[in-house]
């Protein structure tokens, strides 16, 4: 069993280990005494080395990981969805297109897929394709409601053996079907509790709203009880939710006081890990200190270290973006290459260059460095661009302008 994948980069390596999700950046100086310190033997790593030479130094070589949304088909029709899922889209890639489509990530060096909807268990052929993608090394996890009648499914995610299957939780049964539509909590629930048993490694997904941040201890507990992981997320109001932000959205102060919650509960459940206050976003980013040590630039994670794949092919830097606006065309997989798009694109350069000086403003913040704010989010100050009257209630100047300008 190869539990790390090591990625060959201009100034080092990406160390990353399959069991935690988690990856580390080293210089090559480092590489032999990292791999020593933590104990890690060769012959426990796949070593994925660099195949083109046209690189640049400042980036990595490639995304860490691809968010690759399978379809917008889904069996729900929830309130926040952002990318208004329900039905297929017009020109989605076929079951030959993502196959090839793997085969294209694997040559440019991704180490980790993580699938996405709509419900990827909804298409046909979603096992065929995560099963192939394990085939070829990838780490894989896979975003799903569990709200699936068929108990071949949990089987079926059972023999994949996937590093993560990431179940959407949002509240307790009252408000979960709120959002999600009746009778799917206990669906969920149900399969949730079946994959647990058939040693399914699971995390569970909560959005937080006004609705949601009442249920905090109820979902820890019962996260605690099923999953390794538990991440609360901020919603991005887009799509079908794009009118709910005023009534349902939660303020700077109240994700603070949520915050405060769950770091009094932590200690409580020392077996379970609970994300929160976009510390999922930190731990992707590209941050100062490794810019400095390293030699590549600061950035959030799309574009730095994520990528995105739509069902029809299309490239996007950040999951959002392509929902708010089609100003940002950066390419399809079946004509374009990953490679080529991640180094060479101009619209993505402006893209890294706005979310690096997001990052710059938060710095010199006295509440972001106080840990007071969770910082401005790439996706929500371009939503506001596009829709003035968006707010980012996440942000404590998140009722002016939009910090981006294009």
């Amino acid at each position: 069993m190869k539990n790390y994948i090591i990625k060959e980069e201009p100034f080092g390596f990406v160390i990353y280990n399959k069991k935690k999700l988690s990856y580390k950046l080293i210089k090559k100086d480092r590489y032999c005494d990292y791999l020593k310190n933590n104990n890690i033997q060769k012959n426990g790593t796949t070593l994925l080395s660099v195949k083109r030479k046209d690189f640049r130094n400042d980036i990595l070589y490639s995304p860490v990981r691809i968010y690759y949304e399978l379809t917008l088909l889904c069996n729900l029709h929830c309130r926040y969805c952002f990318n208004n899922s329900g039905k297929s889209r017009a020109e989605e890639l076929n079951t030959n297109d993502v196959l090839k489509s793997l085969d294209h990530l694997r040559e440019c060096n991704v180490i980790d897929i993580r699938f996405t909807g709509g419900e990827p268990t909804c298409r046909k052929d979603w096992y065929e394709i995560l099963s192939y993608a394990k085939k070829l090394g990838f780490c894989i996890s896979c975003n799903t409601n569990a709200v699936f009648s068929n108990s071949s499914v949990c089987e079926k995610f059972a023999k994949l053996g996937l590093e993560q299957v990431t179940v959407s939780v949002d509240g307790n049964e009252e408000h979960h079907d709120f959002n999600r539509g009746k009778g799917s909590y206990q669906k969920m629930l149900k399969n949730l509790k079946q994959m647990s048993k058939m040693g399914v490694a699971l995390r569970i997904n909560t959005l937080i709203n006004k609705r949601s941040i009442n249920d905090i201890e109820f979902l820890i507990d019962l996260a605690s009880k099923y999953v390794a992981e538990i991440n609360f997320f901020t919603i991005v109001y887009i799509g079908r939710g794009s009118h709910l932000e005023i009534s349902d959205g939660v303020t700077v102060a109240a994700h603070l006081k949520m915050s405060e919650r769950i770091n009094k509960l932590k200690p409580k459940y020392p077996n379970l890990k609970i994300l929160h206050f976009a510390e999922s976003t930190k731990m992707m980013s590209i941050n100062k200190s490794e810019s400095k040590k390293l030699g590549i630039k600061i950035g959030p994670p799309s574009g730095t270290t994520t990528f995105n794949i739509l069902s029809n092919g299309d490239y996007a830097c950040g999951g959002y973006v392509p929902y708010i606006t089609n100003k940002f065309q950066l390419g399809n997989i079946k004509t374009d290459s990953l490679f080529d798009v991640w180094q060479k694109s101009a619209i993505l350069e402006e893209m890294r260059k706005d979310g690096r000086k997001l990052i710059a403003f938060c710095n010199k913040c006295d509440k972001y460095q106080k840990a007071q704010c969770q910082g401005s989010k790439y996706e929500i100050e371009l939503n506001r661009l596009f829709n003035p009257n968006v707010k980012n209630l996440t942000c404590i100047y998140g009722n002016g302008p939009s910090l981006l300008t294009y």
